[in-house]
């Protein structure tokens, strides 16, 4: 089975797959596994990584809520001697 990639695929030097024109490319050295509009098989292709899905991004954990914060500071009417 053969299949005709829509974009141009590129290999990124950490092995993750990345499909665009080589000036959008996030990372420079990367290599061209795969060419628009070309014939390939399928096999080879998923043997490169292209098909899996990314995976899923970790949720960020939500920050606490935020305490008032007690203002101990002296205030001038407490200074004064009566």
């Amino acid at each position: 089975m053969y299949t005709i990639p829509e974009k141009n695929i590129w290999k990124l030097p950490d092995g993750k797959i990345w499909e665009g024109v080589a000036a959008d490319l996030p990372v420079s050295q990367a290599d061209l596994i795969a060419k628009a509009g070309h014939e390939y098989p399928t096999d080879w292709l998923k043997e490169q990584g292209w098909g899996k899905k990314a995976p899923a991004k970790k949720a960020e954990p939500k920050a606490a809520p935020k305490k008032s914060v007690e203002n101990k500071a002296v205030k001038p009417k407490d200074t004064e001697d009566k």
